[in-house]
């Protein structure tokens, strides 16, 4: 029934593609497509790097994935992959690798993890197989945010923003977080930068966060500096996209990070500046890698589909007709692959590009959400009417019911096939 419903869904949309420009559209968008001279930074300590350890992550990911198919969790190895991975990708910390490898070979021994998904006492912050401070402030987020839905408040104060809590702290932590010097220390500020603003965002932007920090903490003169430090000093107001800087002799070069500039601006409440530019920019760059375009591998993956999604859902209010003409088009293509691709006849999502198996149903079902396959209410690009989604529905919801309840990606993908129009 779910493959039936793939290629009949796949069909409808490849006809709706043919059909939702007219020609003379299709003439005035060919003249407005235009090329965006993105720096692209060369990163050769990377490349020795992943010589090194790249084949030993590999193996040590698939053990995860297929313990994860057995029925464990393995949360804390999944954490201890992923700072390894920001290790080799990032820094020349040889060291630091191989300790956090060591550590997740050890980790894989133990199948209870359960550990992994509890508050600390002392700063009161989560991700406890985590080490590095942005890590495990990012971590943090989605269990706050599950207490949040549940009625429930941290059994400890959260102290994990100590480090920022005056806008001068903050503003200083991000700034030297901002610009890499590659030729000082080979070292890439880019994924500190993008996870460190992702929790910001999420947790001084969110209204309904305010009830699980700490009382004295100043989230309103937080937020606003916060806010001017993304409008006024770090978008480009060429392409309206943010993204980590490169000290490159004397200059500063910006980059155009999908990643980052969906992060900058999903939480926002109000709207950002310079949107017409952003999607301007974001149909420019379709063609490129990640994290400077959409593909991922040669594809595009659910999680950089659903930021572009979200992108253009919030560019689209002030988008001109030809930006939203190019924009439907678009979605439906990715709509199309990501059912015809990523998504078994099961309802199982392929977790090649993932940590875990818990990580790629979040993104999956979280793209098919922005992009509004389940609720009507989220199609802000098309009045089409989409085939029935209930069968797809049921069998998510019954895969996902199989992971550990107590995985905040697990249970945020569930609430979201759990909504209703």
């Amino acid at each position: 029934m779910i493959a039936m419903l793939h290629r009949l869904f796949i069909c409808t949309l490849l006809m709706f593609c043919c059909a939702v420009l007219p020609a003379a559209a299709q003439d005035s968008l060919l003249l407005h497509y235009r090329y965006v001279r993105n720096y692209i930074p060369d990163l050769p300590r990377k490349r020795e790097m992943n010589g090194l350890y790249r084949n030993q992550m590999i193996e040590l990911r698939d053990e995860i994935v297929a313990a994860n198919h057995q029925g464990h969790e393995m949360p804390c190895s999944s954490q201890i992959l992923e700072e390894a991975r920001w290790l080799m990708n990032s820094t020349g910390n040889r060291a630091g690798v191989e300790r956090r490898l060591a550590d997740l070979r050890a980790s894989l021994k133990h199948y209870d993890q359960s550990h992994a998904f509890e508050q600390q006492p002392g700063d009161g912050g989560w991700g406890r197989c985590f080490t590095a401070w942005y890590l495990r402030l990012h971590a943090s987020v989605d269990p706050l945010k599950e207490m949040l839905v549940s009625g429930t408040t941290p059994r400890h104060p959260f102290r994990l923003l100590d480090p920022v809590n005056t806008p001068e702290k903050m503003r200083a932590l991000l700034k030297g977080m901002l610009v890499s010097d590659l030729a000082a220390d080979g070292n890439d500020h880019r994924k500190e930068l993008n996870l460190t603003i992702t929790a910001l965002a999420q947790l001084l932007f969110l209204p309904r966060m305010e009830t699980v920090l700490p009382h004295d903490l100043p989230r309103d003169a937080l937020a606003a500096a916060l806010r001017d430090f993304i409008d006024n000093e770090w978008q480009d107001p060429d392409t309206g996209f943010w993204g980590a800087w490169y000290k490159v002799g004397d200059e500063i070069r910006r980059t155009n990070d999908l990643s980052i500039t969906f992060h900058v601006i999903s939480y926002r409440q109000d709207s950002p500046p310079r949107m017409r530019q952003l999607a301007d920019t974001l149909f420019a760059i379709r063609t490129q890698r990640y994290p400077y375009g959409w593909r991922d591998q040669g594809t595009q993956n659910n999680h950089h589909a659903y930021d572009v999604v979200r992108l253009l859902r919030r560019a689209w209010p002030e988008m001109t007709e030809e930006q939203r003409r190019r924009s439907e088009a678009e979605l439906a293509i990715m709509l199309a692959r990501s059912l015809g691709v990523s998504i078994d006849d099961g309802g199982r999502f392929v977790d090649e590009p993932y940590n875990s198996v818990a990580e790629a149903y979040y993104f999956g079902v979280s793209f098919l959400d922005e992009i509004g396959f389940f609720r009507k209410s989220q199609r802000f690009w098309t009045p089409l009417s989409l085939t029935d989604p209930e069968s797809l529905r049921q069998a998510l919801i019954g895969n996902i019911s199989r992971l550990d309840p107590t995985n905040p990606m697990a249970s945020a993908a569930i609430r979201k096939l759990q909504a209703r129009d």
